[in-house]
């Protein structure tokens, strides 16, 4: 194990995670009770921006493959960017391990964090983030974490309730500007993205006065359009949740939900999003 002091990590509110490495080949055996299990590894690539090279290992899972070549900074794209890979159905062996094994290959393993919580069987557990620095549980009894996976853009610092929801402080932030988030995912599922906006600059009673055509935006998710010329104002007025569900959408090849936010006119815009898993 040695520390990590290469400066800070994009795509991730969580610096604390990947301060350290464990490198070189070694494993780990955790003793677990026989049920069914969610597991998060969490890489960085050991290269320095600029001075990128070819590296890659392998990941077992009680003797099964689990990554194969994995290279952290193709996975993330870029050298300085977090990574995260996710796996359900996660199961102990007959004699009550997870055994990991982390092999060489074209480069020497690295891994930053290990995170096993209790899975749903076939499903991958709900995702939901908020733009807002803590966390949140809403009137369901549902978590909402604090805003993570996310390059660019700037956080509200003003909180303003917003009408349409019975959590009227949970969208009551946003992220703005022209970001991404790539939200890591078990890439054997399909998903339903849930996105939630409202309006919190532009109308006749708020800072930016305006109204319609004052905040025009694009949203991609891998490839696909999911909204194009996209106005909130032109929805629902200020002050007002919108909410839009897109289903069956595949995840990359890395695993990742890949959203990108690009304005048209001022800037792009979201207060929560939702990764819900179809499997049945």
């Amino acid at each position: 194990q040695w520390a990590r002091n290469s400066g800070f990590v994009r795509a991730t509110s969580r610096q604390f995670l990947f301060a350290n490495w464990r490198t070189g080949e070694f494993g780990y055996d955790i003793p677990l009770a026989p049920e069914t299990y969610e597991m998060r590894l969490f890489f960085i690539s050991q290269d320095r921006v600029g001075d990128e090279k070819l590296g890659g290992f392998d990941v077992l899972l009680n003797g099964e493959p689990l990554l194969t070549s994995f290279d952290a900074n193709t996975s993330a794209l870029g050298a300085d960017v977090a990574d995260e890979k996710v796996f359900r159905d996660i199961t102990p062996g007959q004699d009550g391990f997870i055994r990991l094994r982390f092999w060489n290959r074209a480069g020497a393993p690295a891994l930053n964090a290990l995170e096993i919580v209790p899975g749903i069987p076939g499903k991958l557990r709900p995702i939901r983030i908020i733009t807002q620095p803590t966390s949140f549980v809403d009137h369901k009894g549902q978590r909402w974490r604090a805003d993570d996976y996310y390059v660019n853009g700037l956080s509200s610092t003003e909180r303003r309730k917003v009408s349409g929801t019975e959590d009227p402080e949970l969208f009551s932030a946003e992220r703005y500007g022209h970001f991404q988030y790539a939200i890591p995912v078990d890439v054997r599922g399909r998903y339903t993205v849930v996105l939630h906006f409202a309006e919190f600059y532009f109308g006749p009673q708020l800072q930016g006065d305006g109204g319609v055509g004052s905040r025009v935006f694009h949203v991609f998710c891998n490839g696909q359009t999911l909204l194009k010329n996209f106005d909130i104002y032109k929805e629902a007025g200020s002050l007002r949740l919108v909410t839009k569900t897109f289903s069956g959408i595949e995840p990359s090849a890395q695993g990742k939900i890949n959203l990108t936010f690009e304005p048209v006119v001022n800037n792009a815009t979201i207060s929560g999003i939702e990764i819900l898993d179809e499997s049945s």
